[in-house]
């Protein structure tokens, strides 16, 4: 059979399989798989070529022939050029049960694991979720306060986003007004002039706010008026820094941060313990759901009040820390000495002193500890990349006899999995937690078994 060549910019038609990890939707035309924008599984939409590879193209959907019994119209205006959010027309029923089959396709096509896996259990809020927001700036005639447009580098102004907290909007409101009034200059990427780079926002579940500025320079001109226009407007804003930038290049944040108002931090509560957070400390960004998921792992650990566990990729001792009010003696072990100062201070701030916090690299601290006891389970929490495979080895040789391993990247929790299973241990259970509505990330939450304990 000759199969037709298809041309760029050809329209056609084609029925909608499945979704990728980029929100696209999935199907095929005589063989030649396309990734085509704006459509869902079950549909029959008419598409126009966009870019065409040897073996795969991409397509934007034209016309809905047929639509998803799953589709919705997106509450956001935005929706359509932002390139946050990639599932809001996805019903939300459906957008979970998504992210269970990709965790089980990871698992069983790149890990070779056939363990069962959860239904994903859902976030809290659909909207309003994120206690965290990084709005770019910049100036295109006006001022623009947003986020970049999908698969490019323009910068689209928004007033809300409703996966933030509400009072964002009417602080970004606020800024923009100050910007403007006092025509602070919005750093242009293309020269490398200009002060304002990105707004950073946090927000406590008390509703309390934090706002960095991300700046290229030492200061901020008339930053006592801005605070004032804040005092009565949103007086949950409860501090302000700058972040100093000078660096060419796509960081938001540098490396030192001046408070010019209100306090250094702002606290958070997780599990009813005190966090002080400040400008650089990571947190996982849905704030409500933080506490399911560290509930489901700790419930998969059962650990005991005469057990020792060693918490590795600790950060600030958000797991660390509840994780100690169930076990006997605890270690966290972080590279960023930044992050474990501020876990030894969260420590002082909720009176625990059964933990120790330790700061280097991961594989060798662990290594260490081991020196002075044997732990009986070990928790990962890993960036995206995964975990080393020094750490991995560190783990096992540790004869640690429960391993819960936390990852935000399936496919890499996948290959963290298989390299696990030839060292002895065994996937006991597997829980998706939706930290992130709207979009294809998901967290995933495993528990994994020495063998023949």
């Amino acid at each position: 059979m000759v199969l037709k060549k298809m041309n760029k910019n050809e329209s056609f038609e084609i029925q909608i399989e499945d979704i990728d990890i980029n929100g696209n939707g999935v199907g095929k035309v005589d063989g030649f798989t396309f990734f085509v924008s704006g459509a869902l599984p079950g549909e029959t939409v008419r598409a126009r070529a966009a870019k065409l590879n040897k073996s795969y193209g991409f397509a934007r959907t034209e016309e809905i022939l047929v639509p998803s019994l799953q589709r919705r119209a997106p509450p956001c205006r935005y929706y359509q050029k932002c390139g946050g959010c990639t599932l809001q027309h996805l019903s939300y029923a459906a957008q979970l049960e998504w992210k269970t089959n990709h965790v089980t396709s990871c698992l069983s096509r790149i890990g070779g694991i056939s363990a069962p896996v959860s239904f994903t259990l859902p976030s809290r809020s659909e909207f309003r979720y994120r206690n965290k927001a990084a709005f770019p700036l910049g100036m295109d005639g006006l001022l623009k306060i947003g986020f970049y447009s999908a698969r490019s580098h323009d910068l689209l102004d928004i007033d809300d986003c409703p996966i933030q907290n509400k009072d964002v909007a009417l602080l970004i409101s606020q800024l923009r007004t100050w910007v403007a009034h006092n025509r602070v200059s919005v750093y242009d990427e293309k020269t490398g002039r200009g002060l304002l780079r990105h707004a950073v926002v946090r927000t406590a579940k008390s509703g309390d706010m934090m706002l960095t500025l991300c700046i290229n320079g030492e200061d901020v001109p008339f930053h006592d008026e801005l605070a004032a226009s804040f005092r009565y407007v949103l007086p949950r804003l409860k501090s302000i820094s700058l972040s100093v930038n000078k660096q060419k290049n796509n960081t938001i944040l540098g490396s030192r941060a001046i408070t010019i108002y209100g306090s250094d931090h702002i606290t958070e509560q997780i599990l009813g313990l005190d966090f002080n957070i400040g400008p650089h400390t990571f947190l996982q960004v849905n704030g409500a759901s933080t506490e399911t998921l560290y509930n489901v792992l700790f419930k998969m650990l059962d650990l005991k009040k005469s057990e020792t566990v060693v918490d590795l990729y600790c950060g600030a001792g958000a797991i660390t820390l509840p994780a100690v009010q169930h076990a006997g003696f605890a270690y966290g072990i972080e590279i960023v000495p930044e992050a474990v100062g501020d876990a030894r201070r969260n420590a002082k701030l909720n009176g625990i002193d059964n933990v120790e916090f330790i700061a280097g690299d991961v594989a060798e601290k662990l290594a260490e500890v081991l020196g002075k006891a044997a732990p009986d389970a070990i928790i990962l929490d890993p960036p995206r990349k995964g975990v080393e495979e020094s750490v991995i080895k560190a783990c096992a040789a540790s004869g640690a006899k429960r391993i819960g391993y936390v990852s935000c990247n399936p496919s890499t929790l996948a290959r963290d999995l298989k390299k696990f299973a030839s060292l002895g241990y065994t996937v006991a259970a597997v829980q998706p937690v939706d930290m992130f509505p709207q979009t294809t990330h998901v967290e995933t939450v495993v528990l994994l078994n020495l063998q023949n304990f």
